[in-house]
């Protein structure tokens, strides 16, 4: 197998690293929630636990970690964890488990709706700053691209 030249794989590697959409959105994904955190730091919530906490509130009753989990387009997994850390914080509870034990459902408390409400100025505030940075058409994009993306066929 034959090598190229390292001058060429560092124009190569360049060329990639400029054009990668990946990376882009990777990295306004990190600028996006660093002005999340910092702004929910007081609140004592991530911005994950808001996402988690909002969507099983929006449902209002209970829902199975998968399902939250695909409304959020992430891993089991990950939900698994949020969920866990929610529980021992009190903001979320299990409200039915079926005969077998393999399927839970998950409902907000009480508490965990009073964090959310008083999450809310937090996350306006960090809404407000992206919103104002950006103008309404980089929003609009942004629901076009994700409008088109959840819809394209996935690879095989």
């Amino acid at each position: 197998m034959q090598h190229q030249g390292s001058e060429e794989v560092r124009r190569q590697a360049l060329w990639m690293a400029d054009r990668c959409l990946g990376r882009r959105i990777a990295r306004l994904h990190r600028l996006v929630s660093r002005r999340f955190e910092a702004e929910l730091r007081e609140s004592g919530l991530t911005l994950p636990q808001v996402e988690v906490l909002s969507e099983m509130a929006v449902s209002g009753e209970p829902v199975r970690p998968s399902e939250i989990a695909g409304w959020l387009g992430i891993e089991r997994s990950t939900i698994s964890r949020n969920l866990d850390l929610l529980a021992q914080l009190g903001y979320v509870r299990a409200a039915e488990t079926s005969a077998t034990g393999r399927t839970t459902r998950v409902v907000v408390t009480d508490a965990g709706h009073q964090a959310l409400a008083d999450a809310q100025p937090a996350w306006e505030r960090a809404q407000a700053w992206i919103s104002g940075a950006v103008d309404e058409d980089a929003v609009d994009a942004l629901d076009r691209w994700l409008t088109a993306l959840e819809l394209a066929p996935r690879p095989r």
